[in-house]
């Protein structure tokens, strides 16, 4: 963004246009001042081209080569400038923004308030230029307005004055200009704030006597700066007449010019104006009064008036009366017989009464010129933009009450001159810019009745486009894209082009800015787009991919500061925070932001009075202006109400006097009960039952982040059974102006919105039903989307509500008592009806699963039985087979027993049987019976043998009866008889045997008995 640095070069030769420039975001207001001297006085070698203090620089921004910090190291003797980083009292220099013959300026902060300021050193220290620099400081000091640039401090550093002067951010008039020739209204609305400062200054005593576009700055906030009263010249008291100046002709005031100034000591008590030396001249020779040219007459404020007359010439008719500007051609000016061109010979299309103005500031005898600046302001005024340009029909009101001012209106937009300065600078570097305010600020009005026709009023040719995103943001783009693509049909009756060129533009986000741009260049012309009311975006959008889309082609139109396309935006400031979802589009918007707050007092007090003016009509009293302005001030949306209070008065205005009355302010309540007491009496005047239908359109017509909402008249008319009523009290509302009905086309035909925003604040009845309903609020706006999708979706059950949200429903329906559209009652219908069958079906289920439960329960019980019967048959068997396993182990033990001792016996009979084998080969004559008693004891021995297996299986089936107990304890009674059958075999086999040794015994005889013994 080009930033003109112009507080900071007051009052200093120019050096020429190739000033150096390092900053990159800086352009210094002075860059093009030689190009324009050049313009006025080509043979620049001719001295008589410039005068004494006139030259001035062009302010670079060029920079120090070495930066120490300590102020004592870089003091290098008296008059040597200081450098960048130097502190100067409380004062830290940032760069250097200029320098000239006479001094350099530095972009300094100050260190105590905490602000940048412009300081300016002076280069020499000659006594008399150092006196005119405090001169400088003085008259510039005494001259405190707001058009004036403000001198904050004077003093001096190392021999060399300096003066810290107001730093500002702008253009000079100069630049704003450039050579081309602007519509009356904005010329007039360039040099009302001068010639304030004018009036000012003479009120004082002083005189600019070098004004020029140069001197003059528009700041990026718009505000008008009247710079440079360093060669001002202190009109003189009545007790000290000013010396006689000798009259020169035009070539002898030429030739004093080109002399060097006579160089003196001065005396910084004596009169200061006497800094004017005998014959000397001061000015810039396009803008000079012919009383400046002759040299000797005596120079006075009217001498700024002829400047401004000129500045005015060259404004509107695009180029200077003397045009083409040569020193002999300007010379004229001092021939006093000679008259000035007139401005209609030039511009035959101006307004005669302005021309005739302008003609009077150019008189040369400036005794019959307009005599002061005073006069002058009360003649431009009339011809500012909007003042008196057109006549209102018969009972026409001026204001427009709580209605948006449209383009149509700008002849009665009053207040905000100075705020739409600011924005024409400011897009016009700017491709994307964000109007920010609260509710009420007037950010519509703003755009629709203050920018738009300034811009077309430029010279330039616009074209203004305005949407709002409403709910379907991306068929508000495609509605102006569409008749710029040559569709033979509109998009509002072919919804299927309308659908395929949406998808392209979400598909394309390129597309809208390339068509716009192909219109701007084909018909050489600029376009601005106007996207109103941005905050929609986000209440009536809920697709976050919807709001990215429209972002993405707004992002798309606006991508260069070459492009012959400007988007403008409004937004309220309280949904700023939602803009950073798309971060693309943030970054770019955030370089736009211009914030417009409510009108201070004065800009309050024009569009309150203004407008009755434009009329005819003024108010009563001045305490009932300023009444309602104490009230304004401290109102939330005050221009709103403002425009409704004023339209109320015009309607009860005193025709016969012509006068707003003080009678009909008070009788309405003023300015706070003005709005409520409008809304109430419409209320009043309904039909009972119209009451309760009024208040669910105006509850439907608030979102519940309470703004305005856009709503079809279709959806409204599914309020009621009856359409025709909701369509008769619609109008009513409508008449009444507190509902608004757009008719344009798109896809939701006709729209209803509540007027402005200021109703929703300012109504306490609406506040105390948005109150009331603001459980509801949330839950309707969730109803409306969910119904309306539904609805779309060709009523799919998938879509209905389920869960926690249906008891939501049914608390609502039972506390709810207004009427709900249809589709939003059937929609609530199905998903009750589906909340029934399922919750039949639950019952049904319910039903079943108890009945199953009850035969499952029965056959758990009877198992249950079986088991607990089957527990006590394993519990004993369990204490059997632990029996029958203590029984095993004692078999066992004893089997064991009888084991070790079968072994022993065995031993003990083998070892006999080696004895009796013995005592057989010993006695081999024994009988017979002894041999047949050997094969005997043999067998049996095999029967011992046996035995003793037996008793190991018994063993071992003892063992696993142990470990399978609780199983198979019959096998371990088995095992037990096993075992005691074997032992009984056992034992009879002894038994048996002793008996065969008995009768052994008893048949051989006690000698071998004995022996087997």
């Amino acid at each position: 963004m080009n930033k003109s640095e112009a507080g900071a070069r007051s009052g200093f030769p120019q050096a020429g246009a190739g000033a150096a420039r390092s900053a990159p975001n800086v352009v210094e207001d002075r860059t093009q001042a030689a190009d324009m001297d050049a313009l006025f006085a080509p043979d620049t070698a001719n001295p008589s081209q410039r005068f004494q203090e006139n030259s001035r620089p062009s302010t670079g921004d060029g920079h120090s080569s070495h930066n120490p910090t300590n102020e004592d190291t870089q003091h290098s003797g008296p008059g040597s400038m200081p450098s960048v980083g130097t502190r100067v009292q409380h004062y830290e220099l940032i760069r250097e923004l200029g320098s000239g013959g006479m001094g350099t300026v530095f972009l300094a902060r100050d260190t105590r308030l905490g602000r940048r300021v412009a300081i300016k050193f002076l280069h020499s220290t000659n006594p008399e230029v150092t006196k005119r620099f405090i001169l400088e400081a003085r008259t510039t000091a005494r001259c405190s307005h707001e058009n004036i640039v403000i001198i904050y401090e004077v003093g001096e550093f190392r021999g060399n004055p300096f003066m810290v002067l107001e730093y500002l951010q702008g253009q000079p008039l100069n630049k704003v200009i450039a050579g081309q020739r602007l519509p009356p209204a904005r010329a007039v609305e360039i040099m009302v704030p001068v010639v304030r400062a004018l009036a000012a200054a003479h009120a004082q005593g002083i005189v600019h006597r070098d004004l020029k576009p140069d001197n003059i700055i528009v700041t990026e906030s718009g505000t008008i700066k009247v710079l440079d009263f360093g060669i001002a010249k202190v009109l003189q008291d009545p007790e000290h007449p000013l010396e006689h100046e000798q009259e020169l002709s035009p070539q002898a005031a030429a030739a004093a010019a080109a002399m060097p100034p006579a160089v003196g000591a001065l005396n910084l008590s004596e009169d200061i104006s006497n800094l004017t030396r005998r014959g000397a001249i001061m000015g810039t020779l396009p803008y000079m009064s012919p009383e400046q040219w002759r040299g000797g007459d005596k120079v006075d404020h009217r001498t700024d008036i002829w400047a401004a007359g000129i500045m005015l010439f060259r404004m509107i008719a695009g180029k200077h009366p003397l045009d083409p500007l040569r020193g002999p051609q300007l010379s004229v000016t001092a021939h006093l017989g000679e008259p000035m061109p007139r401005l209609r010979d030039m511009a035959s299309d101006v307004d005669p009464a302005l021309a005739d103005v302008i003609d009077r500031s150019l008189i040369k005898p400036k005794d019959q010129r307009i005599p002061d600046a005073a006069t002058l302001l009360r003649a431009l005024e009339p011809f500012l933009p909007g003042r008196y340009t057109r006549e209102l029909r018969m009972d026409e009101s001026p204001y427009a009450g709580l209605s948006s001012f449209q383009e149509a209106d700008a002849d009665r937009f009053f207040g905000r001159s100075r705020e739409i300065a600011a924005l024409v600078n400011r897009i016009g570097v700017q491709p994307l810019v964000a109007v920010v305010g609260p509710s009420g600020a007037g950010k519509s009005s703003f755009v629709r009745a203050g920018l738009v026709p300034v811009l077309k009023r430029s010279g330039e040719a616009w074209e203004a486009l305005v949407i709002r995103p409403g709910r379907n943001p991306l068929s508000a783009l495609a509605n102006i894209v569409a008749p710029m693509v040559g569709s033979s049909t509109t998009i509002n009756e072919d919804v299927a082009a309308q659908q395929q060129l949406v998808e392209r533009l979400r598909n394309e986000p390129g597309y809208v800015g390339s068509v716009l741009r192909t219109r701007a260049r084909r018909e050489r012309r600029k376009i601005l787009v106007f996207v109103d009311q941005f905050e929609e975006l986000y209440t009536l959008v809920p697709d976050s991919s919807e709001r990215m889309a429209f972002t993405a082609c707004l992002s798309g139109i606006a991508d260069d500061a070459t492009s012959p396309i400007r988007v403008v935006l409004s937004i309220r400031s309280d949904f700023l925070d939602r803009v950073p979802e798309d971060e693309r589009f943030m970054s770019e918007l955030s370089q736009g932001l211009f914030f417009l707050n409510a009108p201070g007092r004065e800009g309050l007090k024009d569009a309150l009075v203004q407008p009755a003016e434009m009329a005819g009509y003024r108010f009563e009293t001045p305490s009932m202006v300023e009444n309602m302005l104490q009230h304004l001030e401290s109102t939330q949306g005050a221009l709103p109400l403002l425009q409704f209070a004023a339209t109320q008065l015009w309607e009860h205005r005193d025709a016969s006097r012509r006068l707003l009355t003080s009678e009909s302010y008070e009788s309405m309540g003023g300015i706070a009960g003005a709005l409520a007491s409008h809304a109430d009496s419409i209320l009043a005047e309904l039909p009972f039952q119209a009451r309760g239908l009024a208040r669910s359109v105006f509850l439907r017509l608030v979102t519940p982040e309470r703004t305005r909402a856009i709503v079809s008249m279709d959806e409204l008319r599914e309020l009621t059974k009856d359409a025709s009523e909701i369509q008769v009290l619609t109008d009513h509302l409508v008449q009444a102006r507190l509902l608004v009905v757009q008719t344009g086309g798109g896809a939701m035909g006709a729209t209803v919105e509540i007027v402005h925003e200021s109703l929703i604040h300012s109504w306490p009845t609406l506040k105390r039903w948005l109150d009331e309903g603001q459980e509801d609020s949330g839950f309707l706006e969730q109803l409306r989307n969910a119904s309306r999708q539904w609805h779309a979706k060709g009523r799919d059950n998938d879509l209905l509500w389920r869960g926690e949200v249906v008891e939501e429903a049914q608390r609502f329906k039972r506390r709810y008592h207004g009427e709900l559209p249809q589709v939003q009652q059937d929609f609530l219908d199905a998903v009750f009806a589906q909340a029934a069958k399922s919750t039949r079906r639950k019952r049904a289920l319910v039903g079943g699963g108890v009945a199953f439960l009850v035969i499952l329960v029965a056959i758990s019980a009877v198992a249950l039985v079986v088991i607990r019967k089957a527990q006590q048959e394993a519990e004993k068997q369990a204490v059997v087979a632990k029996v029958a396993e203590g029984q095993a182990r004692q078999s066992e033990a004893a089997a064991k027993a009888a084991e070790a001792e079968a072994k022993q016996r065995l031993a003990e009979v083998q070892a006999k049987e080696l004895e009796r084998q013995k005592a057989q080969e010993e006695a081999e004559a024994a009988n017979a019976q002894v041999a047949v008693a050997n094969d005997e004891l043999q067998t049996k021995n095999t029967e011992l043998l046996d035995a003793l297996k037996k008793a190991k299986i018994a063993q071992w089936r003892a063992k696993y009866a142990k470990k399978n107990a609780e199983q198979n304890a019959s096998e371990a009674l088995l095992a037990k008889q096993e075992a005691i059958r074997a032992a009984e075999q056992l034992q009879n086999l002894l038994r048996r045997e002793q008996e065969r040794v008995q009768r052994l015994q008893n048949q051989l005889g006690s000698p071998v008995i004995d022996d087997l013994k």
